[in-house]
């Protein structure tokens, strides 16, 4: 594969990230008492009185089209509101990532919501530069951005996003079941050699993130998706994704979790056991 079509697939791949429910992030001085659910169970619901409990609900049911437009609207009024809340600037980029990538009909719009979810996540690292969440939304859209206005813009941006990632972990490893170390195990992963990539560091990393998150299906989709494709171990693969199938259900909020379910259970029906 080449450098230039190895960056490309790192973006599409960066779009599959995981998205916990609104609410369950840790942010400096939030508005309510931090809280986040124990791994095993469905994501406590935000109170009817929290200030952007309904744009958290609209964003849970994110499958609707409608619902997720919604969300994005309601995120951009609760932002344009309350600029200095970090809660309201994550969920803005939060909404931009993904009307982006699920809901634009073009380039030129998707183009348009990932450099709004950019712009806001970086002014609200400007005044709460201890927001993981913030940091975490702001390199997805930079990726995103990166790979719909051209590949090499999202070379030039790797070091910005790798730093935001690295970020992520320093103030919450564990935020989006561990997704700043799996995203960067996958830059690790998909960027050549001759570009510094890394297969084994690829591996380090995604195991950080099962171990920081070990019921996040995404993580072991990750792991077995690496050791089938940059070191041939099926059958390592195949221990990996059997314990990926064996986390608990995720809740019905958790769609990238649950699909990535469904993909360890095929990738196990089309590689069965010698």
């Amino acid at each position: 594969m080449t450098p230039i079509k190895s960056l490309a697939f790192l973006v599409l791949s960066l779009a599959f990230v995981g998205v916990e429910q609104p609410g369950s992030a840790k942010t400096p001085a939030p508005s309510r008492p931090a809280h986040r659910a124990a791994p095993s169970a469905p994501a406590t619901p935000l109170p009817s009185s929290a200030p952007y409990a309904a744009g958290d609900a609209a964003f849970i049911q994110r499958n609707d089209p409608e619902r997720a437009k919604r969300a994005l609207e309601l995120f951009r009024d609760y932002h344009a509101k309350n600029p200095k809340d970090p809660e309201a600037g994550w969920r803005h980029a939060m909404g931009c990532y993904f009307a982006g990538l699920h809901l634009a009909k073009n380039g030129d719009e998707k183009e348009s919501l990932f450099a709004e979810g950019r712009d806001a996540g970086l002014s609200t690292i400007q005044l709460a530069p201890a927001c993981a969440p913030c940091h975490f939304w702001t390199a997805i859209n930079m990726a995103l951005y990166g790979q719909t206005v051209g590949v090499f813009k999202m070379f030039f941006s790797l070091p910005s996003i790798r730093e935001h990632l690295e970020q992520t972990i320093k103030l919450d490893p564990a935020y989006a079941g561990g997704g700043a170390y799996r995203l960067l195990g996958l830059i690790e992963q998909k960027l050549p050699g001759i570009l510094g990539g890394s297969n084994d560091r690829a591996r380090e990393l995604i195991q950080k993130a099962i171990d920081t998150a070990p019921e996040e299906p995404l993580n072991h989709l990750f792991m077995t998706k690496l050791l089938v494709e940059k070191f041939d171990d099926v059958a390592g693969a195949r221990a990996i994704a059997k314990r990926g199938i064996s986390v608990p259900q995720p809740s019905p909020e958790r769609i990238e979790s649950l699909g990535s379910l469904k993909e360890l259970r095929e990738f196990l029906n089309s590689h069965p056991a010698e």
